[in-house]
């Protein structure tokens, strides 16, 4: 209920101009405050349930080459994690698209944060909150991110690294930093529609439409030691970012006719392609791109674990 109640004023005084023009102002933030409330709960029941009924269609009526799900599935059954990094131009379809890996993301802390956790819970996501609010709800996410991976089982994190204010095409370090202390795999993700809506957001956030091409283009795992320093950390950052672009480029190269060419938007000038015609990614380690060659420090599922190291009972020592 909006509070409407004014100040009473003394025995034998008026209300002066200022003290109603006062009152009148505190009146009008309770009430826009309290609609904004109203609008945010409505948008929560609605929004998720219209985005699902669209993308669904759009799915159904669209092709689909996919090329993730195998290899962020076999990093998952290999070390019960794994982080997915992608642009925040996939930001509209990427909660639909990735439903079935049952993924595990962040959400702002602000009123449309809500509506998209909301939308990412009704599409299997875990949802923790954090990250660009306002400054005042704003919150460390990091070490919640890391603590959440090292103690939940099959935690896989989908991150937009240039999300959530930009610039496009930069990636922050904050998947970089969960994967050294997590001693997690990341896999670059890049999906793209032959047809969209592209909207002028700093980002140019896709659209899908139906009746469409849909492509999805991954390269991975990456590793990055749990001792690397920060300047090695942001090394492993700039690689990753360069291998997004490459997985950009080559989603847009395969939609023959795209009127996405070459130079493409967001990208450095100048920029120019290092990957060959085969198979996609690029080395920073030693034991980048081979998913049975994982590093010594790697970490393991628990099963897996248990198979290399079996317990010896006591009839197996005599």
């Amino acid at each position: 209920m909006i509070d409407t109640t004014v100040d009473e004023c003394p025995p034998g005084a008026s209300h002066t101009p200022d003290s109603t023009r006062r009152t009148r102002v505190r009146t009008a933030k309770r009430a826009r405050r309290w609609l904004a409330a109203r609008l945010v709960e409505l948008a929560v029941a609605i929004l998720p349930r219209l985005y699902v009924a669209y993308m669904w269609f759009v799915e159904v009526t669209s092709r689909h080459d996919d090329g993730l799900s195998a290899l962020l599935l076999g990093c998952v059954a290999r070390h019960d994690r794994a982080i997915a990094v992608l642009w925040h131009q996939e930001v509209f379809s990427v909660a639909y698209n990735y439903r079935h890996f049952r993924g595990h993301t962040l959400a702002s802390v602000s009123d449309f944060g809500r509506v998209i956790t909301a939308l990412l819970e009704r599409c299997n996501f875990v949802v923790l909150r954090g990250g660009s609010g306002s400054h005042s709800r704003k919150r460390a996410v990091l070490p919640e991110l890391i603590a959440h991976m090292n103690t939940q089982a099959r935690v896989i994190y989908g991150i937009t690294v240039d999300g959530s204010q930009g610039p496009a095409y930069r990636m922050k370090p904050g998947a970089a930093a969960v994967a050294r202390a997590c001693r997690a795999p990341v896999v670059a993700v890049r999906t793209w529609y032959r047809r969209g809506i592209t909207l002028s957001t700093w980002d140019r956030t896709q659209i899908p439409l139906p009746f469409n091409r849909r492509v999805t283009v991954a390269s991975g795992p990456y590793w990055i030691p749990p001792g690397a320093d920060d300047a090695a950390l942001h090394a492993f950052c700039a690689h990753l970012e360069q291998e997004l672009m490459e997985l950009s480029a080559r989603a847009y190269a395969a939609h023959a006719g795209s009127r996405w060419r070459a130079p493409y938007w967001g990208f450095p000038a100048g920029w120019t392609s290092r990957w060959g015609a085969g198979p996609p990614g690029h080395k920073y380690g030693a034991h980048d791109l081979d998913p049975d060659n994982f590093p010594a420090w790697a970490h393991i599922a628990p099963e897996r674990y248990a198979a290399a190291h079996p317990v010896r009972t006591a009839s197996a020592i005599s």
